[in-house]
Parts: structure tokens; sequence; C-alpha cells
């Protein structure tokens, strides 16, 4: 398995000059990756502030030098193979290649409805994979032609091709069988969260327990060695990691005891006002993460 990776998350629902200075500050503190998202509404809260995450992802890149900067995750309800792939090329060159690509069918309550998108269940999985087949075409190569059931293009062209070779990683959020599918056999890195209808932490670490055995036996059944892919999870509610350095810490052990390798956290203070939670943000990543990073023990004192 490689090393832990620790990674900030960040929407793009404060003014631009908070955002710009939180951008900074998540490099300043030695995260490996800057996420944004991907959203015409801000997920939790209605009638707030949120800005286009592709316009903001090239503010992330631009205003950072060493960070990893992407969107999580990509929607398939706002977005399309072709200008997605121009666009992340571009971000890609822009950030000295720095970018990463996270795709997923996106959370309805990003926007589904307000963007006209209604499909079925089948309909979003069947689409969602032909995005991701065609979009890695479009990266690995200067001309594409494609005719699929929901997508098609003819001598699409990506000149020049991304900075990264042979294409920037591409991370898959997945939950289900056939996503998780999808994920075993096209992802260079796996995304999980618990749920909105996971409410203890014991069912959030059953869950993605499950799933990451069911997601490391479709690597073996798709010829694909799981310890080379990253398991990603979104430290979403209920788990709190800024409570302490102690939770912190057995946070990352027990995940890490099931395959996960890359822990994507929210903003101390996000979900409630507690603000000893910045005193812990400051050791955990002054201390801990290096620590985590070189392969010290995650309980260690």
């Amino acid at each position: 398995m490689a090393g832990p990776r620790f990674c900030a998350y960040q929407y793009q629902h404060l003014p631009l000059n908070t955002l710009r200075e939180r951008w900074r500050d998540a490099e300043r503190s030695g995260f490996d990756v800057l996420w944004n998202c991907d959203t015409v509404v801000e997920p939790d809260r209605p009638r707030h502030t949120m800005f286009d995450g592709p316009a903001t992802l090239t503010m992330m890149a631009a205003d950072t030098s060493r960070i990893r900067v992407g969107t999580l995750v990509t929607s398939l309800y706002f977005r399309q193979p072709v200008t997605f792939a121009k666009a992340s090329v571009t971000v890609d060159h822009l950030s000295g290649g720095r970018v990463e690509l996270a795709l997923g069918v996106g959370d309805p309550s990003a926007g589904a409805k307000a963007g006209g998108v209604d499909w079925s269940a089948g309909e979003r999985v069947a689409r969602f994979a032909e995005f991701v087949e065609l979009l890695d075409l479009l990266l690995r190569q200067e001309v594409t032609t494609y005719h699929g059931q929901f997508y098609h293009c003819e001598d699409a062209e990506t000149v020049p091709l991304p900075a990264q070779q042979p294409r920037p990683p591409v991370t898959i959020a997945a939950h289900g069988p056939k996503m998780l599918r999808i994920a075993a056999e096209h992802g260079d890195g796996w995304s999980s969260w618990g749920g909105y209808d996971v409410d203890t932490e014991e069912a959030f670490y059953a869950v993605t327990a499950d799933r990451s055995h069911r997601f490391d036996d479709l690597c073996v059944a798709a010829d694909r060695e799981p310890t080379s892919i990253r398991h990603s999870l979104v430290c979403f509610p209920p788990l709190t990691p800024w409570q302490s350095v102690e939770y912190f810490q057995d946070m990352v052990g027990r995940f890490s005891e099931i395959g996960i390798d890359e822990f994507v956290l929210y903003w101390p203070q996000t979900w409630r006002a507690a603000p000893r939670e910045e005193a812990v943000f400051e050791e955990v990543t002054a201390t801990v993460m290096p620590r985590l990073r070189a392969g010290g023990d995650p309980s260690a004192e």
C-alpha cells in the first residue's frame, strides 16, 4: 500500500478572498491535495453562497505552487466528457502537472433538479460508465472518435495532451456494486463516504469496511492489485477528526486497517462551532500527518 495522503476539502461557499487564504493555508499546512466540489447549489444550506467549481479550481491552481488540486467529484449531472477533458488539460498545464481528477455521478442535492437532470438510477450508471471510458481516451490520445449510447464525438482533439503522462490520476467515487466495478476496472483511486443515513461511527466503519472488501475483490477479478489503487475516505459526520489529536490518530489507524490510505478532511468548525478544533488542526498538520506519511504508528503519541 502507498503511504497515506491527507487532503483538504473546501467547498467554494466563502467570499473569494477568504477562499484564497484558505487554499494557501492548506498548502502551508502540508496537505497533499486540495479539493473543491462541483455543484450549482450549496449542498448543505439553501440560499447560500456557492461559486462555480471549474472556475475556482483554476484559481486554486494559480494561487498555489505545490499542493495538488482537483474537484471531488466532477459530476455527471453538469459536465460533458469532451469539454471536461479540455478543461482538465488546461488546468493541468496551468498548475504544472498538479491536477487530480475525481469522477462521480454526483449527489442529487448538488443541484440536479436545478440543472434539469432527471435520469433513472440505471441510466445514471450507464452514462457514467461511458463518461469514464470516453474521458480516459480523450486524455490519452490527440484525436478521439467515440460512439456510445449516450456520448458521441467525432475527431475530438486533445492538443496539447496533459502535462502528466499518460494522463492525470483519476479517482472514482462509488458505493454500489455497479459503480464499485467501474472504479475497480478504471480508477487510479476509489473514493467513499458513509452516507446521509449513516448516523453512528460504528455504522460508518462497518459500511466502509464492507465496501472496501468488496472493492478489493472486484479489483482482483479485474486482474488489478487492490493496494495499487488509492482507497480514499471522505471524513464526513459522524466522524469528527478534529475532536482531539488522539481521536485523529485512532481514526487513521482504524481505517488504515481496512485499506484506507487517503483521508479527505473538511476544515475545522465546518460542521459545528468548536474553537478547540483549531488547536487540534494545528498540531495534527504540524506533527501527526508528517509522522504518518513517514510510516509512523498512528497510535503513537
